[in-house]
């Protein structure tokens, strides 16, 4: 807990342990040198009724307080963040600014703070690219979300996913990397230099991009879903599990992260349910393994060709039940009017949705860069150099905003690499061309 600037509004931030939203949201505090008490959650009932009743019933962290006014979680906290109107909040909006002003040239912008985003960091600043990097709204991306991240290369042991990304920050600002929280609205590619702006408002050109900028959960878009995230509905079972302690709770979800979740979760729930649309789990045989020993312990239970389609509650008494589909032959929504598929209602007190991610490549749909329908950003890839290039010189992607297929951290590392080196190479040519355009003009000129 930090001393209360009086020069300052006064900030609380409710946290918990183990929650990767509650660092994002301190960090985000830190880098605006605003001081703030934490009151941190984990085993004092009286602290968490108290966030609870003064967060108008969430049962989640972290909970952000400015002068008594509920901001909310990390979500509220940095779309207020993407417009400039925290800054307003806490005094520090500057007026007098113009939003046409550049407010900085870099040889190179990095869009992202994820594991491509950070690697991409680490190599442009040892290139003497003086890389910005832009943090997005998500700072430090998926893997912030993973308390154990067993498979990255070094770590026989394993490592969390916040230290992994807090110590790969460390060695790209040792590298002379600097970090800013923001978000990209915009990048424009029909001028020379690009021009980058954020959603509020600053504007920075660059030589070159990098688009590291990773993608987000997917939710299903059901009944209830809206109302509920938050208040018992989460996409963070790491975040918000241990707020539902003794409850039955429903995962959704057959990769990976869904298998990962669940076995989290048994740490908390009387009993978890994984909830799939298929016969056949997507995810590693690892994660499968885990989830059997599970099972035979009594602790999981599968619900396979099985699928979500609405959450009741209230935010009052958070989630009560919830509506579920089945049909032997899979994806039972597709069989609605089946009469073998199932429609049935099930007690759980807590829903964790593990359903995949959507690349965060908005901000480029006005760019010459070619994207597949789903919106994954198309790169040269094959053998040799330039594999990261887009169809814009200059702009490269990295990371899952392009893997689609592999989504691993040790694999958006190794892309973070390639698009520095290819961004490196690019700036080289740049200069290059630059310096004989300088002397032709001065042979011209003689």
């Amino acid at each position: 807990m930090t001393e209360q600037s009086q020069a300052q509004p006064r900030v609380e931030i409710y946290t918990k342990d183990d929650c990767p939203y509650c660092e994002k949201a301190k960090d985000l505090f830190d880098s605006k040198d605003v001081e703030y008490e934490e009151y941190n959650v984990t085993d004092d009932e009286e602290l968490f009724e108290e966030m609870v009743e003064r967060a108008d019933g969430r049962k989640t962290a972290p909970e952000v307080f400015i002068d008594d006014e509920l901001i909310g979680g990390w979500d509220d906290t940095s779309a207020l963040e993407e417009t400039g109107e925290l800054d307003a909040k806490l005094g520090l909006a500057d007026e007098s600014s113009d939003d046409d002003e550049i407010v900085e040239h870099r040889p190179l912008i990095i869009a992202g703070t994820g594991i491509a985003g950070l690697t991409a960091a680490i190599y442009a600043g040892r290139a003497n690219n003086d890389p910005l990097v832009i943090e997005g709204d998500e700072p430090g991306g998926q893997l912030t979300l993973t308390t154990d991240v067993a498979n990255y290369p070094g770590f026989p042991e394993g490592i969390g996913g916040p230290e992994l990304v807090n110590n790969m920050k460390e060695q790209a600002r040792k590298f002379g990397a600097n970090l800013k929280n923001g978000v990209i609205e915009s990048v424009d590619d029909s001028t020379d230099p690009f021009r980058v702006e954020l959603k509020n408002g600053d504007v920075y050109t660059a030589d070159a991009v990098i688009a590291a900028s990773g993608a987000s959960a997917r939710t299903l878009g059901i009944p209830g879903e809206d109302e509920l995230m938050g208040y018992g509905l989460s996409t963070c079972a790491t975040c918000d599990g241990a707020f539902f302690r003794g409850e039955d709770m429903l995962v959704v979800g057959g990769g990976d992260a869904a298998m990962e979740e669940a076995t989290f979760l048994t740490k908390f729930a009387d009993t978890v349910y994984i909830a799939h649309r298929r016969e056949e789990f997507r995810a590693e045989d690892h994660w499968i393994d885990r989830v059997h020993e599970k099972v035979e312990d009594g602790e999981i239970e599968i619900m396979k060709n099985t699928e979500l389609t609405e959450v009741h509650g209230s935010q009052e008494e958070g989630v009560d039940y919830v509506t579920l589909v089945e049909n032997d032959e899979g994806h039972p929504t597709d069989r609605l009017d089946d009469p073998e598929t199932d429609e049935f209602e099930f007690d759980v007190g807590a829903v964790f949705l593990a359903i995949g991610h959507t690349p965060n490549t908005g901000y480029l749909e006005d760019t010459g860069v070619e994207m597949d329908a789903d919106g994954y950003l198309e790169t040269q890839g094959g053998e040799g150099g330039g594999q990261t290039e887009t169809d814009v010189p200059g702009l490269f992607g990295a990371g899952d905003v392009v893997d689609y297929h592999y989504q691993q951290a040790v694999t958006a590392a190794g892309m973070g690499s390639k698009a520095a080196l290819d961004a490196d190479e690019y700036l080289d040519d740049l200069e290059r061309a630059e310096s004989a355009g300088e002397i032709e003009a001065a042979t011209a000129d003689d």
